[in-house]
């Protein structure tokens, strides 16, 4: 099922009044704005701010055995349900949206966003990767190199594809195409993991049951690896904006951290972590030292998708916190639906609308508008809604 259908027939066009007030905060340096954990035998996801500190977790009825986790362009949320062979979404404010499957996905695992915006789907049990739009409309699905057991997927810096594979103890290199270039080992490394890079296009991947996190070029040529005694069993790993690695280990359920020069820095055990799994960063403000957060301005975005039926997701952005709310018109004025009616903290957000009336009336085909509207700034869009 995928998140919204696709175009059938007529026009519908959509408003939003949004008001906020006044109100900024001393922050310690920070480059992105939290990540995110999977916790694999508690069914929810764990929320640390760029410090490390755990903030909160979130779940949804049905997630079962999350895995993957992606931070999507469209700030949407994609989490992997393994156990139910579904892929999960949610807003940006961590509320639930929906989830959709397709027959070639069996038991996913790892995700990640290819540079064209698709969605790159492991299928751990039957040996593939299956492709979908950010929508969760499927695509295809690919495989090659002797695949056994996908754990995860990751793109370089050219648009080439690296999927770990778990059951060979290799990586196996896909080129943009998805035809299969090569396949390489090396470090002990054994069930592959995770796979992250860093800016210079080195290849981190972690050994579960090797328990070190191997380093590769982007040819598969050995580089080196890196260990700690915090770290057994390394699941997921990723990087931050500053650099720093992060990973998370499955028999001591913490997530270990390593600055840009993979020189140890701390060990997370807070949020209750059970069998950690993937790490997902959330992009946010960058600020060079103790002082003013230098905020996003105020932003009203285009809905996505356009046109949709009969659900969307609208995103904005508030410079400063406030009172917010977010109503829905029709062409003739009329109050259609409120989405938002209360105060909220200065960031960015994404909301849906089910294209139902305020009574829960699924509204009719036609044009609406949605304006955001603060103390400071007004903006009107529309969209269109096809039945």
């Amino acid at each position: 099922m995928s998140i919204p259908a696709r175009l059938i027939s007529a026009l519908t066009i959509l408003t939003i009044v949004i008001t906020a007030g006044v109100a900024r905060g001393i922050l310690p340096p920070q480059h992105t704005d939290c990540f995110y954990v999977s916790s694999y035998n508690s069914d929810e996801i764990a929320v640390y701010d760029s410090m490390g500190a755990y903030l909160r977790s979130f779940s949804a009825s049905g997630l079962n055995g999350p895995r993957g986790i992606v931070y999507a362009p469209n700030d949407l949320i994609y989490v992997a349900s393994q156990l139910s062979s579904e892929i999960f979404v949610f807003g940006s404010d961590e509320l639930y949206i929906t989830k959709f499957s397709h027959a070639e996905v069996d038991g996913p695992t790892g995700m990640s966003v290819s540079p064209s915006n698709l969605l790159y789907v492991c299928s751990f049990n039957n040996d593939q990767v299956v492709v979908f739009d950010l929508d969760g409309t499927y695509q295809r699905d690919f495989t090659g190199g002797g695949m056994n057991g996908p754990n995860c997927a990751m793109f370089d810096s050219n648009g080439n594809i690296y999927v770990t594979s778990a059951l060979t103890a290799n990586v196996i290199k896909f080129d943009p195409y998805e035809a299969y270039v090569t396949d390489f080992t090396g470090g002990g490394l054994s069930s592959p993991m995770g796979i992250a890079r860093n800016t210079g296009d080195t290849l981190y991947v972690t050994g579960g049951s090797s328990s070190n996190i191997v380093k590769f070029d982007t040819s598969g040529t050995y580089l080196g690896e890196i260990t700690h005694p915090d770290l057994t069993g390394p699941q997921g790993v990723a990087f931050d904006d500053r650099g720093h690695l992060f990973s998370s280990s499955y028999y001591q359920n913490n997530i270990v951290e390593f600055d840009g020069n993979e020189l140890y820095v701390q060990t997370i055990t807070t949020g209750g972590l059970n069998i950690p799994r993937s790490i997902a960063f959330k992009p946010g403000s960058v600020v060079t030292g103790t002082g003013p957060v230098i905020p996003k301005p105020f932003e009203l975005k285009q809905n996505y998708p356009n046109p949709f039926n009969p659900i969307t997701t609208i995103a904005f952005g508030l410079e400063t916190g406030g009172f917010v709310n977010l109503s829905i018109y029709d062409a003739a004025g009329r109050l259609v639906a409120v989405l938002i009616d209360e105060s909220r903290p200065a960031g960015p957000y994404a909301t849906v609308w089910n294209g139902k009336d305020k009574n829960g009336t699924p509204a009719a085909s036609g044009v609406y508008f949605y304006r955001l509207s603060t103390m400071e700034f007004e903006e009107t869009r529309k969209m269109i809604l096809l039945r």
